[in-house]
């Protein structure tokens, strides 16, 4: 399999997994327990509950970058140090 095929099914297999899960709920209970006790407190706890998950977002997004461009910095490092020690080891 090569890696294109390998990114994309994972990446299909995370959003099957992410529409397979219940709604969640962001807020805490006492926020949760004054809104809810109106039809308009239901609308905007609804609202709030989506900004609250939108913004969890972004910095997941952010230091899953930092990570995944640290980790392929230093796997290339360990090859290239590999290689210099096998010489018969040939970078794919």
């Amino acid at each position: 399999m090569t890696r294109t095929r390998l990114v994309v099914a994972l990446g299909l297999l995370a959003l099957v997994g992410l529409a397979a899960v219940p709604a969640a709920e962001a807020q805490c209970a006492m926020c949760k327990a004054a809104l809810t006790s109106s039809d308009e407190g239901r609308e905007v706890a609804a609202t709030l509950n989506r900004a609250i998950l939108v913004m969890l977002v972004g910095p997941y997004l952010i230091v899953g970058t930092f990570v995944l461009l640290i980790f392929r910095r230093r796997i290339g490092a360990v090859a290239a140090r590999w290689a210099e020690r096998l010489p018969g080891l040939r970078r794919a």
